[in-house]
């Protein structure tokens, strides 16, 4: 029998909409194994309820928190009085797909963040960030999800977290100076592994009404800009967010 994953990802001619020459899926794939905060989020679990054999149809449950796997963050995660993400109007989960690449710089300093200067580089580069664009970082760490430990990438002896970000400073020009509906990365959170003294960059971002994806997959195959971002964002009442299948049209 083959593999569901190998099933899921296989490569397979389809019939796109006209002026969409591909779509690249921009999600991991969510299981049991998948690495989580282990001090206050349990691992996923998927149980099988029923079977084709003995039930006449396959059906499994699903138990997971909201913020695991690759997933959005509704303003209402860092927000009180901020949107749930049923609320997140559809026209902010289709937007512009611009990436920042942070990954060399990643790799010698884990803990590095998105900067202005990086933003303002790639505008150098590419032009202006589009009007109601999505920013992506690719800081090169979704290939350190299925290595055990390397993710979270955790200091013992500091006992902290070492993974690269998105700088408050950054967060606050993107929301203040520029128009985002969000910001993304590959990594396990908008904030590097040590986390700054309040506001966080989660709070700046969602308490301007901001959305975040957290722990994308595959930035490395978009180019810099002219991708468009698709969130398949769930729609659960009162949710802060949870997984989400996230794909780039190109």
């Amino acid at each position: 029998m083959s593999n569901p994953i190998d099933v899921a990802e296989r490569a397979r001619p389809i019939s796109l909409p006209s002026g969409i020459t591909r779509v690249q899926d921009l999600t991991h794939v969510l299981d049991q194994d998948w690495p989580v905060f282990e001090l206050y989020v349990k691992p996923p679990r998927i149980i099988q309820l029923a079977c084709l054999a003995d039930n006449d149809y396959n059906a499994n449950e699903l138990v997971f928190n909201e913020h695991v796997g690759t997933h959005i963050d509704a303003p209402l995660h860092f927000d009180d009085d901020g949107l749930a993400v049923h609320e997140i109007a559809v026209e902010d989960l289709i937007a512009p797909l611009c990436v920042i690449r942070i990954g060399d710089r990643a790799a010698a300093d884990n803990t590095t963040e998105l900067t202005i200067d990086d933003i303002e580089a790639w505008e150098r580069r590419n032009g202006a960030l589009p009007e109601r664009t999505f920013v992506a970082v690719d800081a090169g760490w979704a290939g350190r999800v299925r290595i055990p430990g390397a993710f979270f990438n955790i200091d013992e002896e500091a006992q902290i977290f070492r993974f690269p970000g998105v700088s408050v400073e950054a967060a606050r020009f993107l929301v203040e100076r520029r128009s985002v509906v969000g910001v993304g990365v590959d990594g396990p959170s908008l904030d590097t592994g040590v986390r700054p003294a309040d506001p966080y960059t989660h709070h700046v971002l969602m308490r301007a009404g901001k959305y975040g994806v957290e722990c994308l997959a595959n930035l490395d195959t978009l180019p810099d800009r002219g991708a468009t971002l698709l969130v398949g964002a769930p729609k659960h009442r009162g949710g802060t967010g949870g997984p989400a299948r996230v794909l780039a049209l190109l």
